[in-house]
């Protein structure tokens, strides 16, 4: 519960940091993930989930929101940061026809899972309803969409975070969001083993960690596009970034 609450304040923090910008109409692109990334830390705990979705009926459609808008939150990161990073095969990856097959395929199949579930009562987590095979199947696929992000994103990232001949700034924000990503990958293929029964502590460790690092890196690299902006260079990144 420490880790979820310390991943809820430094997206948070960043996010507030973000707001004067975003208010100017500056990079509202990435202030919007960053609300929709404080919204699901936020609802992982229960202290907001459980008010929250009982306004919604009461029936963990809170649950839903968190992933969908992990949905939105992939989508937007991958596509911004595959242009941010100059890679064009993980943009073809996401934004084309394959991209938009396994977003479309997760988002049905989350829904339809959903309703087959019997989810009667709030629970965060869905903690409570862990012995329906509906609501692990549930998890898994809904975590289908953020391992093919992370995938496409990972080889460049760490690409990036090799070559020498970049700032070193935005090297350490690519080797960041690329331990992010590789958590969110480790995290999903970890639960779908026999391993996955067996994660303990490493179930909140890798999911809240990769958050934390995700924003990281994008903290460090909003900063190197506020040095660029003072020190104008033309470059795919500081327009990619700095794009609404």
């Amino acid at each position: 519960m420490t880790l979820q609450w310390v991943a809820l304040g430094v997206v948070v923090f960043f996010g507030l940091l973000r707001l004067p910008a975003a208010i100017r109409g500056e990079n509202r692109v990435i202030f919007t993930v960053l609300l929709l990334m404080s919204l699901v830390m936020a609802l992982s705990i229960p202290f907001f989930y459980l008010p929250l979705d009982s306004l919604l009926g009461g029936v963990n459609v809170a649950n839903l929101v968190i992933r969908y808008s992990l949905f939105a939150i992939f989508l937007i990161l991958g596509l911004k940061l595959a242009a941010a990073f100059d890679a064009q095969r993980a943009r073809r990856a996401i934004g084309g026809p394959a991209g938009r097959c396994v977003l479309a395929g997760s988002a049905v199949l989350v829904a339809v899972l959903f309703w087959l579930s019997d989810l009667p009562e709030s629970s965060t987590g869905l903690a409570a309803y862990w012995d329906q095979d509906a609501v692990h199947a549930y998890g898994d696929v809904a975590g289908l969409y953020p391992v093919y992000v992370g995938g496409c994103l990972i080889p460049a990232l760490v690409a990036y975070t090799a070559d020498s001949r970049r700032r070193n700034d935005i090297r350490i924000s690519a080797g960041l969001m690329s331990l992010g990503f590789s958590a969110v990958v480790i995290h999903s293929v970890l639960g779908l083993t026999v391993l996955g029964l067996n994660v303990g502590a490493w179930d909140r460790v890798l999911p809240y960690g990769a958050v934390i690092l995700v924003t990281l890196g994008l903290a460090l690299l909003w900063n190197s596009q506020r040095i660029a902006k003072r020190h104008p260079q033309p470059g795919l990144l500081a327009r990619a970034y700095g794009s609404r």
